[in-house]
């Protein structure tokens, strides 16, 4: 059963010698060690049988000469590679798996994706585990094309066609719980930092605190559960609503999703320009005025030629820059805080406010808005098992974090606190309106991130064809891409005045379920095996429903009862 392979490059300079030189340069091998070769096999074995005595030792020679791409040695320790089901399940699992055997076959080490967080956005699944590829629509000009090594003989994996596009870095599995550590926090401490002073206000000081630690405890169960649900199941947030429930459940899930990321981008406009605003009255002296639908258009100029960008990973730089602008702002928020509350004493507050507490519920669910990253970073760390602990460090550090900003802020500004608190700093330092223009900048680099993943999920039911190559296509997505910037703007312009309530509805409305109801509804299907787990399920998922329903409600009657932004300007002397 054994098949003879000859050299190619010997039949060309030595074809006369007769059949006597081919049998000794004839190699053994077995078949069934070759890639393929328990397919092909009873193939060549009945071509054999069924050819003439008279023809088969040349068919047989022709059959089995060797191509440009064979390498005539046993494959078996080519294909022992270490990736499981699983992985090579979840989308471009086949892709990783021979970018990783590609690394090791030329003596690199396998390393892992994630040097920033918008790396492991752009190759880890993207958003939410699902496959929604960053690179689709990009220009051939700024592709790069991947050249084979010079010298190097070709083998079994020599490409048959040049790539379009380098990989830069290997897919495989192998975060540590390190890295998954800061990513984590990083898919938690956002812009919804800056309006949880306000929250506390909204809830009163000791009643807010208990409930944000509460709330934690709640988003790190269903966390938990997602995680547990996916190493069961496997797929995206959506395929998991699909494979349980079918599509209704899918298509709410990404409807969510689509909702949060669109509710953040609306919020980040409107804290941008009454940010920019304040900013602007304080260097001008109120000589040159502008009002917030004013600072919220400008930004169109801004967001339009961004949402343009194909490959997330070219705001890496931006990403890097603005989370450094953002640690520097709440350095100095702290500083300030303590030293009002040390010179000044701590402002009028309560300690539990009966009318508005519902706010804190949605901005606290606005708050912990990393649920749509819980799979991609299971599926990029080397130890699963080890995530549940990394999860609840991250977020125990993170709800404390919370927890202190709003709480010292809240001490520190009382009933005068500011949904935007930048704007409780002192205006006439220098070192407020640097850190009001920095923190702007940090929000505007984060806008286009929260935008990617809203895009190119519509995209992806919306355009069945890419533009790549396409002009006609990928005009009609800059167009949309235009649309919803513009969709967004006029959001945001409806909503500046009651940025704490619009802040709750898309806590409550969008990122409420997401976080905390349809986690839950997946384990119980998946995995709710007794009847006290599957009481426990149906708590909870009762328990997001009257919070989403009830806490809407809440901040729909109260809209306008808010006090309106500081304006300097129209302050008297």
């Amino acid at each position: 059963n054994e098949s003879v392979y000859t050299d190619e490059g010997n039949d060309e300079g030595g074809g006369d010698d007769g059949d006597e030189d081919h049998s000794d340069e004839e190699v053994t091998v077995d078949p069934f060690k070759l890639p393929s070769g328990d397919i092909t096999h009873h193939l060549y074995r009945w071509q054999e049988e069924h050819s003439s005595q008279s023809s088969r030792r040349e068919s047989t020679r022709r059959r089995h000469t060797r191509t440009r791409s064979f390498s005539a040695v046993a494959s078996d320790s080519e294909w022992d590679v270490a990736f499981t089901p699983n992985q090579i399940r979840a989308p471009g699992g086949f892709r990783r798996q021979f970018i990783h055997d590609q690394a090791e076959r030329q003596g690199r080490p396998a390393n892992i994706v994630t040097a920033n967080f918008v790396d492991f956005i752009g190759l880890y699944g993207h958003f939410a585990g699902g496959d929604y590829p960053s690179d689709e629509d990009d220009d051939e000009e700024e592709e790069e094309e991947e050249a084979e090594p010079y010298g190097v003989p070709p083998t079994e994996r020599t490409r048959l066609l040049r790539l379009a596009h380098k990989q830069s870095r290997d897919l495989k599995a192998t975060a540590s719980p390190r890295k998954a550590f800061f990513l984590l926090v990083k898919a938690f401490v956002g812009t919804g930092v800056l309006v949880l002073p306000r929250a506390f206000f909204n809830g009163g000081l000791l009643f807010s605190s208990v409930l944000m630690s509460a709330i934690a405890w709640y988003a790190l169960h269903c966390m938990i559960l997602l995680s547990d649900v996916y190493l069961k199941v496997g797929g995206s947030y959506g395929d998991l609503a699909l494979k349980l429930y079918g599509k209704p459940l899918k298509y709410c899930v990404m409807v969510s999703i689509v909702l949060a990321q669109l509710g953040f981008c609306c919020a980040y406009v409107i804290f941008v320009a009454t940010n920019m605003q304040d900013l602007w009255n304080t260097i001008t002296q109120c000589k040159y005025q502008l009002s917030t639908e004013k600072w919220i258009l400008i930004q169109l100029l801004i967001y339009i030629p961004l949402s343009f960008v194909r490959k997330i990973k070219k705001f890496a730089s931006l990403s890097m820059v603005g989370n450094l602008f953002i640690l520097l702002g709440l350095g100095y928020l702290f500083f300030y805080d303590f030293w009002s509350i040390v010179t000044k004493g701590p402002g009028e507050v309560v300690q539990f406010n009966p009318s508005k507490f519902p706010l804190l519920v949605g901005t606290a669910a606005f708050s912990y808005e990393g649920i749509s990253l819980v799979i991609p970073i299971v599926e990029s760390m080397e130890r699963k098992d080890k995530f549940n602990t990394v999860l609840t460090a991250s977020l125990v550090i993170c709800a404390g974090l919370f927890v202190f900003i709003g709480a010292l802020s809240y001490l520190a500004f009382g009933n005068k606190v500011e949904t935007v608190i930048l704007l409780n700093l002192p205006n006439g330092s220098v070192w407020t309106l640097g850190v009001q223009f920095l923190y702007s900048l940090a929000i505007i680099m984060s806008v286009p991130l929260q935008l990617f993943p809203a895009i190119r999920i519509i995209e992806s039911g919306m355009f069945s064809r890419s533009g790549k190559g396409n002009p006609v296509v990928k005009w009609q997505k800059n167009l949309f891409r235009s649309l919803l910037v513009t969709f967004i703007i006029m959001v945001a312009i409806f909503g500046a005045e009651e940025l704490d309530n619009f802040i709750a509805i898309v806590g409550a409305g969008a990122c409420l379920p997401l976080s905390f109801l349809y986690p839950v509804m997946l384990h119980y299907k998946a995995l709710a095996d007794t009847w006290w787990v599957r009481a426990k399920d149906l708590v909870l998922s009762a328990v997001a429903l009257v919070g989403l329903v009830y806490v809407t409600f809440i901040s729909i009657e109260t809209w306008g009862s808010s006090a309106p932004p500081l304006d300097r300007c129209a302050q008297t002397p």
